[in-house]
């Protein structure tokens, strides 16, 4: 085997690690904005839901002010 030789193989080698890691690094992040998109949903969701609670809670205590007047 010539230098020439060795040195593409080596290359090669590098480039073909180099993409492997490449796509393992973006398979990585389309996993991680998949995530982060579901729990946005699921943030929102438990939002609205802390949101009725309060309005509620508000209700509850406004009837208990007016109660405690009379």
């Amino acid at each position: 085997m010539t230098v020439e030789t060795i040195f593409q193989t080596a290359v090669g080698i590098a480039i073909a690690i180099g993409g492997w890691f490449f796509k393992r690094i973006f398979t990585l992040l389309d996993r991680g904005a998949r995530k982060m998109n579901h729990l946005e949903v699921d943030m929102a969701s438990l939002k609205s839901v802390v949101d009725e609670t309060h309005q509620r809670l508000d209700r509850i205590e406004e009837k208990l002010d007016r109660l405690l007047e009379r």
